[in-house]
């Protein structure tokens, strides 16, 4: 984390894999890669940034909604809202890269995922819960 602090701090981007499930399905645990740039004062909702937690540990979550104080994020793969402040802000996401290939936030299909993706948020809290279900019950099924 220092080098992309260093990165970050001197206003260049930095290049991060991604681990953890939190923003699946669009990003894969050690898979898939973000380019990240320092924090602007602009972010908004539907925003993927990089914070860093009180308890040090460094989040990449989408923010879906905005406070007086900052923002509440959630991952993509998550209905856990979490209330973060703009100065635990470190960097935003400007493209990602999966499956080997380098797709930018400005694309429109992808703000037309992020559009429903957040839109639906009120719906993860079922969702997910019988998603999890449904796959434990498959392998289980499967002998896996």
């Amino acid at each position: 984390m220092r080098l992309l602090s260093v990165q970050l701090e001197n206003g260049g981007s930095a290049g991060l894999t991604v681990t953890g499930y939190s923003m699946m399905p669009m990003l894969h645990d050690r898979r898939d890669s973000v380019t990240l740039v320092p924090v602007t004062g602009q972010e908004k909702k539907g925003d993927v940034i990089l914070y860093k937690r009180e308890s040090g540990a460094y989040v990449l979550h989408r923010i879906i909604g905005e406070t007086r104080d900052g923002f509440v994020c959630s991952g993509d793969n998550q209905y856990m809202r979490e209330p973060v402040a703009r100065q635990q802000l470190i960097a935003k996401v400007t493209s990602f890269v999966r499956n080997g290939k380098e797709i930018s936030v400005e694309k429109p299909s992808y703000k037309c995922y992020v559009a429903i993706w957040v839109g639906l948020f009120f719906l993860r809290g079922v969702y997910i819960p019988v998603r999890r279900f449904f796959g434990k019950l498959t392998r289980k099924m499967m002998g896996k």
